[in-house]
């Protein structure tokens, strides 16, 4: 080999780790203001840049260097099972491009993801050596440290990152508070173990992660993640007795320490008056998530519904007592844990395929720890057998976490990698194959890095189409809430144009549309001139077709129809007649697909009601005995919906009945006390007078207002 090619393996060599390096460094602590989700969509992108970086210097050493050494392990296969899984999940998905991509729907479970961190964990099993394991961990780590300083000051008020959205206390850099907290709790055991083999330098930097771990967690103070951090505490204190001579058992205080403090804030549900209140999450129970995950395995069972849809199975299958909730407008686009969510959203296979690829690694770690065989390498003996302990409770601490919550993109690379991890270090010696010229062999791996080569820079720049609408997007609904129609408008075109797939841009168009419609008929254009009437027209055909596409493109996203509608209602309301029967047929097929919905029954009455007023005699009767029976079932969900009673009472009026009417305006009144229109409303009715006999009163409820333009991928995110 010559010096040229010598230098240029060493130089891919060093290329190919230095991404993985700082994939671990970056992923925690990155995210970018000009995106509508700042967090995981921006992780996603800079993971695929990192990756494919790393892949291709991988694959350009290969084919320099003649040869190729693969590590060999079964969890391979666990890996490629998933990885196989998730396509198939995806091809039969409700949603397949929110499946693959991921956003608008959940960029951490989105087949992008996977295939990601499949080529992360394939690159750091077949690049990486014990050494370079190592080195990843210190590197990993001092993202932590990071992560968690930025962390305390948020959760004290302290906002360090020049960004509005970031003025928060529950604003971190890795996800939710929780997701924090249990970042901090899984390389807690690891910091502990390392702190007792370091060296002096080290260890100063080990005991200053574990200071900052501990005021994370008493910050936090989330009783699940206390329960993870006793379980870490546990497994390092076995590990120490059982391996004395690998521990200086003197340090064991410090698990002790932490299993003491988690037992006291267990069982004293403690919270220091001085400190600041913790952030409180909402999520689904367990028995709701499972209930939900088992009525979409009957419609999904093998593959489940896709990735990233378990909000459409949310909507579907929630309880009808769910809508007689404080929550019961929320959408929940996860499950409580990620073993429900997978269970729902990959079907059986999928969970099955979970749960493999969690335990393989961990086998393959026992079989080693209890082997008989002694380490070839005796120099580095200890310290392999440390960093198998110490990632072996880190992995089953993740899958605890998996079962009681959530996860997202650093949680996942956080998982991948120690799994990784653990295959390199249990691992003999990888098996090499030569690339000779005239072989098959060197045909077909030519071929195949080619063919990666080509898909991974296709992603690459599709994904950059993707970021340039979402700024795009984002630009819009910014400009939208500025009261800045014009502008907005023309950015979310923008968006819509750069990316036609997603029903997101197409859904909140619609919605701008009909802002500027009804902006134009508040100033007086009517369409008296021709420019004016053209003005008119276009914006009632942009804003059809806009709603159209959307639902188009998603039909399975209840939201999507429950726009449409709005849209058809209001222009039914402005004066387009036939609007009011598309809008019934609209909302129709949104309640199938959200059928315990109070909102979209009052709206399906409503747009009955309207009809009502306009028709003939022998047709009244019928419409309002069809609002009627939407208001009531809307109201039996949710006794407390005043926008529902409203109405009800509103065609209690209209079919003669004063007594209901005047009931149900009653309850309203009670739950509005401060609107002055209820009570004109309830004087009219006692009097004898119909309920809308004054002419400042509006037929619409004036009670608040359910349909925003918004920049949430549900309309409501879920809070967990």
């Amino acid at each position: 080999m010559s010096k040229e090619q010598f230098f240029s393996l060493k130089i891919f060599d060093w290329i190919a780790k230095s991404s993985i390096y700082a994939a671990l460094f970056l992923t925690p602590i990155f995210f970018l203001p000009w995106t509508s989700e700042v967090l995981d969509f921006n992780k996603q992108i800079l993971l695929l840049l990192l990756v494919m970086v790393s892949f291709f210097a991988w694959m350009l050493k290969v084919l320099i260097s003649g040869g190729v050494e693969i590590n060999m392990n079964k969890t391979h296969i666990a890996v490629g099972i998933l990885l196989l899984i998730y396509i198939f999940s995806t091809i039969f998905s409700k949603y397949r491009y929110g499946s693959f991509w991921g956003w608008p729907q959940i960029s951490s479970e989105s087949l992008l993801s996977m295939l990601i961190l499949t080529v992360f964990y394939f690159l750091i099993t077949n690049i990486f050596s014990k050494k370079n394991i190592f080195t990843a961990i210190i590197v990993l780590f001092s993202s932590a440290f990071l992560v968690e300083i930025i962390g305390i000051l948020q959760l004290f008020g302290i906002f360090v990152i020049p960004f509005s959205f970031t003025k928060s206390v529950i604003f971190n850099t890795v996800g939710t508070v929780g997701s924090m907290g249990f970042f901090s709790a899984i390389l807690l055991p690891v910091s502990m173990i390392f702190l007792t083999i370091s060296n002096k330098r080290w260890k100063i930097f080990f005991i200053l992660k574990i200071i900052f771990s501990a005021i994370l967690l008493f910050l936090i103070n989330y009783s699940i993640i206390w329960w993870v951090v006793i379980t870490g505490s546990v497994l390092v204190i076995i590990l120490g007795v059982l391996k004395r001579e690998l521990f200086d058992t003197r340090w064991m205080a410090l698990p002790m320490f932490f299993l003491a403090l988690s037992l006291f804030f267990m069982l004293l549900s403690g919270q220091v008056s001085w400190m600041p209140h913790k952030a409180n999450e909402i999520f689904l129970s367990q028995s709701t998530s499972f209930d939900i995950a088992i009525q979409n395995l009957k419609e999904n069972p093998i593959f489940g519904s896709g990735p990233g849809t378990f909000s459409y199975a949310f909507l579907k299958f929630k309880n009808a007592d769910f809508s007689n909730s404080s929550l019961w407008n929320a959408v929940f686009n996860k499950a409580t844990s990620k073993a429900l969510n997978d269970l729902a959203t990959m079907g059986i296979l999928g969970f099955l395929s979970f749960l493999a690829i969690m335990i393989m690694p961990l086998l393959f770690a026992t079989k080693f720890l209890f082997s008989k065989k002694p380490f070839k390498d005796s120099e580095n003996n200890a310290l392999s057998w440390i960093l198998i302990l110490s990632l072996s409770v880190s992995v089953i601490l993740e899958l605890l976490i998996y079962f009681i919550y959530n996860s997202n993109i650093v949680l996942d690379l956080l998982f991948f990698f120690f799994i990784a991890s653990l295959v390199v270090l249990v691992s003999g010696e990888k098996v090499k194959y030569e690339l000779k010229s005239p072989s098959l062999s060197t045909l077909f791996i030519t071929f195949a890095f080619t063919l990666v080569f080509i898909f991974e820079l296709g992603l690459t720049i599709l994904n950059g189409q993707r970021y340039s609408a979402e700024v795009s997007y984002l630009k819009g609904i910014s400009e939208l809430q500025s009261n800045n129609l014009n502008s907005g408008i023309l950015n979310l075109e923008l968006a819509a144009s750069k990316n036609s797939a997603s029903d997101l841009y197409f859904r909140q168009l619609s919605q701008a549309y009909l802002l500027k419609l009804q902006k134009e008929i508040s100033d007086g254009n009517t369409g008296s001139s021709p420019e004016d009437k053209n003005k008119i027209q276009l914006l009632v055909s942009n804003s059809i077709n806009s709603g159209k596409i959307a639902s188009d493109i998603n039909p399975n996203n209840p939201i999507n129809w429950s726009i449409r509608g709005y849209i058809y209602q209001n222009l039914f309301n402005i004066g387009h007649e036939e609007a009011g029967t598309w809008a019934l047929n609209t909302y129709q097929e949104a309640i199938k697909l959200d059928p315990n919905n109070p909102y979209l029954l009052t709206q399906k009455g409503n747009v009955n009601f309207m009809l009502a007023i306009k028709s003939q005699e022998e047709q009244k009767t019928e419409f309002l005995s069809q609002a009627k029976d939407s208001l009531k079932k809307a109201t039996s969900l949710n006794p407390n919906y005043s926008n529902g009673l409203y109405s009800l009472g509103l065609v209690y009026d209209a079919l003669g009945q004063k007594d209901k009417a005047i009931e149900k305006f009653e309850i309203v009144n009670q739950l509005n006390p401060d609107n002055s229109d209820i009570l004109k409303i309830l004087s009219n009715l006692k009097s004898g007078k119909p309920a809308l006999q004054d002419p400042n009163i509006t037929p619409e409820s004036p009670l608040d207002s359910e349909n925003n333009i918004n920049n949430s991928s549900e309309n409501n995110s879920s809070p967990n």
